[in-house]
C-alpha cells in the first residue's frame, strides 16, 4: 500500500478514536496507535458509509483488542 494512503487511513482511524475516547486519552494510550497501524495495513476506508458506523466499529475493535 502506498505510504501516503496508509498515513491517511491511520489518521482516519485515530480521529475516530478521538471522537469516541477523547484526544488526550488517545494520545496517551499506545493501544490506539497499535490498532490504527494494524488497520491501516489491512483495510480500506470505504467499508462503512457513515462516521457513526466507523466509530462504533472501532470502539468494538478497541474493546476486543488484546
Amino acid at each position: 500500500m502506498e505510504t501516503t494512503n496508509k498515513v491517511k487511513i491511520w489518521t482516519f482511524v485515530m480521529s475516530s478514536f478521538s471522537r469516541t475516547y477523547g484526544v488526550n486519552r488517545v494520545k496517551a494510550e499506545e493501544k490506539f496507535h497499535e490498532i490504527a497501524l494494524f488497520w491501516s495495513d489491512e483495510n480500506e476506508v470505504d467499508k462503512y458509509k457513515t462516521l457513526e458506523e466507523y466509530d462504533a466499529y472501532f470502539k468494538k475493535l478497541y474493546e476486543e483488542w488484546k
